[in-house]
């Protein structure tokens, strides 16, 4: 009977937190969603300063925990100069995988339109599929990593 009270009281609390653990994945959910559309933004007006601030992403990270994104920065300055009109597109979500309370991938079908070829001459819209790895650091969402993959049609 000690078991059967005891399995009852467990069963309990454990669905009686269920509603509570799914509102925390749909506010984390937004909060994503709203860390990859600014990013994407950021992208598209040529800040890179505005993606470093969401973004835990540095190539010159040092180990005491403070972070520089100056490498990738000058990355994203000499692609906007060599593409200045280059703009990203989040064409459709597919999903928002939570491999721990705060680590998650964010998958999205994606383009970059706006290309100009060595002559200026327009390229056509590239799409790409894409993953963003997310992280919750002091609460915020930040991009950790992303991988794409053009979609040839």
């Amino acid at each position: 009977m000690k078991y059967l009270t005891a399995l009852t009281i467990g069963v309990c609390l454990l669905f009686s937190s269920m509603p509570a653990m799914a509102a925390q994945a749909e506010e984390d959910e937004a909060a994503i969603r709203k860390v990859v559309e600014q990013v994407t933004a950021a992208f598209n007006n040529h800040d890179g300063k505005g993606m470093g601030a969401l973004s835990e992403i540095s190539l010159g990270e040092n180990w005491d925990g403070s972070y520089k994104w100056t490498a990738e920065s000058d990355n994203m300055v000499a692609l906007w100069k060599q593409q200045p009109s280059i703009q990203n597109h989040i064409l459709e979500e597919i999903g928002i995988i939570f491999f721990t309370p705060d680590v998650a991938v964010y998958k999205a079908l994606m383009d970059n339109t706006g290309r100009v070829d060595e002559d200026g001459k327009p390229l056509p819209q590239v799409k790409w599929l894409a993953a963003v790895v997310m992280v919750k650091r002091n609460g915020q969402w930040l991009q950790a990593a992303w991988f794409t993959r053009p979609i040839e049609e």
